[in-house]
């Protein structure tokens, strides 16, 4: 009896470890296919995530400048937009998006287990990379779904109606809703997305 069920034991565990050079070559292809998607969504994403950077600070330090120097509507008008920008750099400062490091993290696991031009453990790195980009196109959606666009537009209106209601500048109120709204919407929709793509396409599922 305790023979019989160490003999199914061995034989389980070289069952779960013998796979065939086919499978491993289709598991090393199909992970490297992932890297290689997720490393061309990071180095987008890298340039977005600086252009948006450097033009959130420039229109915060430019309005919190040009502030000081006016009276009146356009001085609150200023401040307002510049307090909105702050939201631009903050929210990149605060929550970068994932794919920036995931696409080091699966480059570094495959760098690490290649040896002589192939991937070693190739099915449990193709396991690994499907759940980074799984991961980042998780990130990547609820960077560009319908919250994000609620709280762009939405906060923009709000500010716009504060700036209305209590300074009776409804003119400066309709700049700030509709273009601060319009810069929120251009950022949300030029972040390249790849992950997202990627994961809609099959790299995730049968990938």
């Amino acid at each position: 009896m305790v023979a019989t069920l160490l003999a199914s034991t061995l034989l389980a565990t070289a069952a779960a470890h013998a796979q065939s050079p086919r499978e491993m070559q289709r598991c090393e292809s199909r992970a490297r296919a992932i890297a290689t998607a997720m490393d061309l969504d990071a180095r987008r994403t890298r340039v977005w995530y600086w252009a948006w950077m450097a033009a959130g600070t420039a229109l915060l330090a430019g309005q919190a400048t040009l502030a000081p120097l006016v009276r009146g509507n356009d001085r609150v008008e200023f401040v307002a937009g510049a307090a909105t920008s702050v939201f631009i750099p903050g929210f990149l400062l605060l929550h970068p998006p994932s794919v920036l490091g995931d696409s080091i993290v699966l480059d570094d696991r495959i760098d690490a287990t290649t040896a002589n031009g192939v991937l070693g453990d190739a099915c449990v790195a193709l396991d690994r990379a499907r759940e980074l980009l799984a991961r980042d196109a998780a990130d990547e959606a609820f960077a560009t779904g319908f919250v994000a666009h609620a709280f762009v537009i939405g906060g923009n209106i709000a500010v716009g109606l504060l700036l209305g209601l209590a300074f009776h500048d409804w003119w400066g109120a309709a700049k700030q809703a509709v273009g601060g709204s319009a810069v929120g919407e251009l950022q949300i929709l030029t972040l390249p997305a790849g992950a997202l793509r990627a994961k809609g396409i099959g790299f995730e599922g049968s990938f």
